[in-house]
């Protein structure tokens, strides 16, 4: 049986790939996985490679909502995306890291939408 938490970031993930089609965006992928790397949505905007953390939660909500990836996982997300650069090279694309969290309420749900949530550090 599936949790709350189960349910509601699938329910999620469904309005942020609403919310990307809507924009116009090139749905790629929901829920790449690479061993122990997972993007829930990737998508192409025009020339960006668009790696997208859903984050799907209750209002009120107790954080910052545009904080809600921590480093450790953006690390793994930067990680993720190289792996996506090189499956799609031929496209010849720049990557973005963007957050869309959908905050569900009592009147339905609301998307707020991160571009560039995160760069990767250069080290």
């Amino acid at each position: 049986m599936e949790s709350f938490t189960q349910s509601l970031g699938r329910w999620g993930e469904e309005r942020a790939v609403h919310h990307a089609v809507g924009l116009g965006w090139e749905v790629l992928g929901r829920n790449w996985r690479r061993g122990r790397l997972e993007v829930d949505l990737v998508a192409k905007d025009g020339p960006w490679l668009v790696v997208v953390e859903v984050k799907a939660r209750t209002e009120p909500v107790q954080a910052d909502w545009h904080r809600m990836v921590s480093r450790a996982q953006q690390e793994r997300l930067i990680r993720a995306a190289r792996l996506l650069l090189a499956q799609y090279a031929e496209h010849h694309l720049e990557v973005r890291f963007d957050v869309i969290a959908v905050l569900r309420n009592r009147y339905g749900h609301r998307i707020l939408h991160t571009k560039d949530a995160f760069y990767p550090l250069m080290r």
